[in-house]
């Protein structure tokens, strides 16, 4: 019972600061044992644009990986030639169409950047590794409009 009261009491307080955090009044009620101590304090105080904005750069970040000290976008595409899910249309033997997306094949790939004399590490489809076969990694990279010095790696 007392972990039950702790998981609701957290939850509360993740409720309390998003609300802070975005400036949106206070619009439920808390039940339970935790009702009359905050039943005698305020509403929450307005943020100012700077903790709002911070917090929505915080949500936004969540969806990326850092990697020595950077930030690697996880958008499932194709870092040099932009692939991405295509919406396509499955067929059953009745002839019934459902939607479905066909996924890209997506692979984190160590490549060499003999410009920059160095390793780059880029999230790039097997098309793309096929690719670098025929075409030189600094054209992919400038046609994908992609600092290759921010991939930097060991």
């Amino acid at each position: 019972q007392i972990s039950r009261m702790l998981r609701a009491s957290s939850l509360l307080l993740a409720c309390i600061a998003a609300v802070q955090a975005f400036n949106a009044p206070m619009a439920f009620s808390p039940k339970g044992s935790l009702a009359s101590s905050l039943a005698s304090k305020p509403l929450v105080a307005a943020a100012p644009v700077s903790q709002r904005s911070f917090a929505l750069d915080a949500l936004q970040m969540s969806c990326t990986k850092d990697t020595r000290g950077y930030q690697m976008p996880m958008r499932k595409q194709c870092m040099l030639l932009k692939k991405r899910a295509n919406n396509a249309m499955s067929v059953s033997f009745s002839h019934i169409r459902t939607h479905k997306t066909q996924a890209v094949n997506l692979q984190w790939k160590r490549i060499f950047w003999p410009e920059g004399n160095c390793y780059v590490k880029l999230r790039i489809s097997t098309k793309a590794i096929k690719t670098l076969k025929s075409k030189p990694l600094n054209q992919l990279a400038a046609k994908a409009g992609l600092d290759l010095k921010k991939y930097r790696c060991g």
